[in-house]
């Protein structure tokens, strides 16, 4: 199955030579860098900062009674709960698949818990977490066991297993279930399936904005797994991400699925939009309206240029 790629930016011009002095009028005009927005779907580990930061967490560690055996992320979680001075110093990984991707940084001591909750199941294949935050930046890689890893400051983390989403993946579609039909079993089976297919991409860090509408999809909204589970005859080939600047100032991505009919061949595409401008993209229909449940037949349209 193809997926979408993440965008390549062309390095930079060479400056002008007046660059450096701005007119008083001029300056208040200067445009500032949008902020890079994140939204992935992996689990987190953590790194220890330095030798003295780990030696005295195998001190905590030993002088804990009644530590889990095994896993590892169990264990961590338990000396940093009751250790709170080697939390706030630990350097928190994100892993996408099995590849450390990010460095994060809570934004808040509200998500205190909600990082022990992830660390504690970053051992478990059943669960995932979700980071939505902003890029600031590149960690120290002394601090990260040698990984030069993007840092991203954290405005919501949470944690969900396969068993949660499935369920409420199936309330949230029970009504298209019911009208077009389709068993809940069979749904389930189809979506989980089709789920640890896209999650698992290496190159799916969350970053773009192709793939923030893919990942806000596959934990938001059951219009993707609904159109591969009344598919029956049809194996998913293709994930399009499309994106268009609207002339409101907001953007907008269309994800585009593309069947092929095990039979004869043929494809089959339909796609739903998601509006990904700020922080927390939100399904929309393509005039900015309330989004339906399902995916819509998609039409070729040079209004969506590829991502």
């Amino acid at each position: 199955m193809q997926t979408p790629e993440t965008p390549t930016t062309a390095p930079p011009g060479p400056a002008p030579a007046n660059a450096g002095h701005l007119c008083a009028e001029c300056a208040g005009k200067t445009a500032h860098p949008a902020e890079q927005y994140v939204y992935a779907i992996g689990r987190l580990d953590v790194r220890f900062p330095s030798l003295g930061i780990e030696r005295e967490y195998q001190q905590r560690e030993r002088a804990m009674s009644g530590l889990p055996q095994s896993p590892r992320s169990a264990r961590i979680r338990a000396v940093l709960e009751k250790n709170p001075h080697l939390a706030l110093r630990m350097t928190y990984v994100f892993l996408v698949g099995s590849n450390p991707v990010y460095a994060l940084t809570p934004q808040s001591g509200s998500l205190k818990e909600a990082f022990f909750n992830a660390l504690g199941h970053g051992h478990d294949t059943d669960h995932y977490a979700v980071v939505i935050g902003r890029v600031q930046g590149f960690s120290n890689p002394t601090a990260s066991g040698g990984l030069l890893l993007s840092t991203v400051s954290v405005d919501q983390l949470y944690v969900f297993s396969a068993a949660e989403w499935a369920a409420g993946l199936v309330k949230a579609a029970q009504p298209a279930l019911k009208s077009r039909q389709v068993a809940d079993e069979h749904f389930q089976t189809v979506s989980q399936a089709m789920f640890r297919e896209v999650v698992t991409m290496p190159e799916n860090m969350g970053l773009s904005d192709g793939h923030r509408a893919l990942n806000y999809l596959l934990v938001q909204h059951p219009g993707m797994f609904l159109a591969a589970a009344e598919r029956s005859n049809h194996v998913l080939d293709r994930i399009e991400t499309r994106v268009a600047q609207l002339v409101s100032g907001r953007r907008q991505v269309a994800v585009i699925l593309s069947f092929l009919d095990r039979g004869t061949g043929v494809p089959e595409r339909v796609y739903a939009t998601v509006d990904v401008t700020e922080e927390w993209p939100f399904a929309t229909s393509g005039d900015g309206s309330p989004a339906p449940l399902g995916f819509a037949p998609f039409v070729e349209n040079a209004i969506y240029p590829s991502a």
